[in-house]
């Protein structure tokens, strides 16, 4: 089976550099319109009239179940499923920090911004989520999308989160590295639910966006 990992559109927070975290912000304009192109892409990709529709699954926050909806109107034709939300795959919990550009981070927690910074697989936010919280809970959600679907999935959900479903799906690979996606972006995880292996096809694809104007950022959450 596929697992087409998909970042959310763009929102004014991504814009001004904001972390975003938990704080339920809505896509903006270009947002919306580099969804409706994410749609038409992934359409093309993922589906033939000779295999089920991928299921979709969603963040429970707004701007990635925006984006899910979209998406999910490339496929009505072929009767595609609800979009399905799952509170596990929220972004991160940034505590403190939400709000904030990095820098003002720096300014305000500079020792434990520069611990995160410096160890990144211990690191927590002011106020935060640890990175083991966000681990299993990531786990939690493949695991259940696993035992609910037999077919391919659409799975929209953040930066942060993304690495860490990512992570997941791809541990069996030795040496593998921390997933950093864009918005409106397309991963594909090709994963065999018999072994548990994972192989990445497809890494943060956005070149959909170019030829339509519509802007990308690479701000994080």
């Amino acid at each position: 089976m596929k697992f087409y990992l998909i970042r959310h559109g763009q929102t004014e927070w991504n814009i001004e550099g904001k972390i975003q975290g938990k704080t339920d912000i809505p896509l903006n304009e270009t947002g919306i319109r580099q969804a409706h192109l994410l749609a038409e892409a992934l359409r093309a990709m993922a589906y033939t009239p000779k295999k089920p529709v991928p299921a979709i699954y969603s963040s429970v926050l707004c701007r990635a179940v925006q984006t899910a909806e979209i998406i999910k109107t490339a496929f009505e034709d072929a009767g595609v499923l609800p979009v399905r939300t799952l509170s596990q795959l929220r972004e991160v919990d940034f505590g403190f920090w939400e709000g904030l550009t990095w820098s003002q981070v720096e300014e305000r927690y500079p020792e434990a911004f520069h611990f995160w910074e410096e160890n990144p697989a211990q690191g927590t936010p002011t106020g935060g989520e640890s990175r083991e919280s966000c681990r299993e809970r990531c786990r939690s959600a493949v695991e259940q999308i696993l035992s609910e679907t037999e077919t391919d999935v659409i799975l929209v959900a953040h930066g942060g989160i993304l690495a860490y479903v990512a992570d997941y799906l791809l541990r069996s690979q030795a040496g593998r590295k921390e997933i950093i996606v864009t918005n409106a972006s397309i991963s594909v995880v090709e994963y065999e639910r018999s072994t548990g292996e994972g192989h990445l096809l497809i890494l943060n694809d956005n070149s959909f966006l170019d030829s339509q104007g519509a802007g990308k950022t690479n701000k994080f959450c």
